[in-house]
């Protein structure tokens, strides 16, 4: 058995707004709800599951909304206090953002690289122009 903690952070990248909405869906809830069960400021034990492919594919299905799931050995005691519910780090699986995932999902940051590219590709053809023309014209 695993044990689904979640402790309402979210992945570099993602939104508040836009997490409760992709968890609404995913739940088939309201988006009050999910911020009312999940997002209390204290870990929620979301659920408990049989096997290791479910407990992983829900937490990919939190990763794909923005939320950190913490997947546990049910066996696994919890002491009070812990941040993520006495989670081992060395049994824990977390989602961490690559910068290329953070950078796909925020098209301000897409676009800002596209023109920067631009900028460059430009610079690099004026400069080559300039060689050569004074190169022709010495």
């Amino acid at each position: 058995m695993y044990r689904l903690m979640f402790t309402g952070d979210l992945i570099t990248g993602f939104q508040r707004q836009e997490t409760l909405d992709k968890l609404a869906s995913l739940l088939e809830t309201s988006p009050d709800q999910v911020r009312e069960t999940l997002f209390t400021g204290q870990p929620v034990e979301f659920r408990q599951v049989d096997d290791k492919a479910e407990a992983d594919q829900w937490r990919r299905s939190f990763a794909d909304a923005g939320a950190v799931l913490i997947v546990l050995p049910g066996d696994e005691d919890t002491p009070g206090g812990s941040r993520y519910a006495g989670a081992d780090p060395a049994s824990t699986n977390v989602e961490d953002p690559t910068p290329a995932s953070v950078t796909a999902r925020l098209p301000g940051v897409r676009r800002r690289n596209n023109a920067y590219l631009m900028l460059g590709v430009i610079a690099l053809v004026l400069a080559v122009v300039i060689i050569v023309a004074s190169w022709l014209f010495t």
